[in-house]
């Protein structure tokens, strides 16, 4: 064996380690860490008042695209689905926490996952007598990763009497956590633009 070949298979054994470190580092590592991972839990559409349903999970998890769902509940994309008055429902996962949404026929669901709500509540924040967790019915608003709701007793009922609310939610935007709050009869609006 030459001076050259006994010399460079110590550099050329060094440099396969350090690409199949490499390699396997980029493999394991996230893309994207910021991204929220839906999962489709459950799927059902029809009567859901009465249990005549169709199980259309597969149909629905089929649909998610860049970790968000947006379907218009209708016997064209959803199929018969029974009889009576029907309903989509879909349950599912965001990044482990549980939840449920569900539209009437021909209304669009919509599951954004850049924006996630995370916790609402309204009423006397100071009080937890005096305030409800509103987190399902702000979710329920949120539209292609966009949230106008007014803090009001009309979307929230009255959990503090003759006293001045407010609404609080605390959200995700592409991986960042935030908060907002405002007060009763105001608007509260996140857009998906740098708040």
């Amino acid at each position: 064996m030459s001076h050259f070949a006994r010399s460079s298979t110590p550099i050329l054994l060094a440099t396969i380690l350090c690409t199949w470190a490499a390699l396997a580092h980029a493999q394991t590592r996230p893309v994207d860490s910021s991204a929220a991972k839906l999962v489709i839990v459950k799927a059902e559409y029809g009567d859901l008042a009465n249990g005549k349903t169709a199980d259309v999970t597969t149909k629905i998890a089929a649909m998610v695209k860049d970790n968000s769902l947006t379907v218009e509940a209708n016997k064209a994309t959803l199929g018969n689905g029974g009889t009576g008055a029907k309903k989509l429902k879909v349950s599912y996962t965001v990044d482990g926490i549980y939840r449920t949404k569900t539209v009437e026929e021909g209304e669009t669901l919509d599951i954004s996952t850049r924006l996630f709500i995370r916790k609402a509540v309204y009423g006397n924040l100071a009080s937890k007598d005096q305030s409800a967790d509103v987190t399902e019915q702000v979710a329920d608003m949120v539209r292609s990763n966009k949230l106008s709701v007014a803090a009001n007793n009309d979307n929230f009922g009255d959990p503090a009497g003759n006293v001045v609310k407010k609404l609080r939610v605390d959200y995700t935007f592409d991986g960042v956590n935030k908060s907002k709050t405002v007060n009763e009869n105001e608007t509260l609006t996140i857009s998906g633009k740098r708040e």
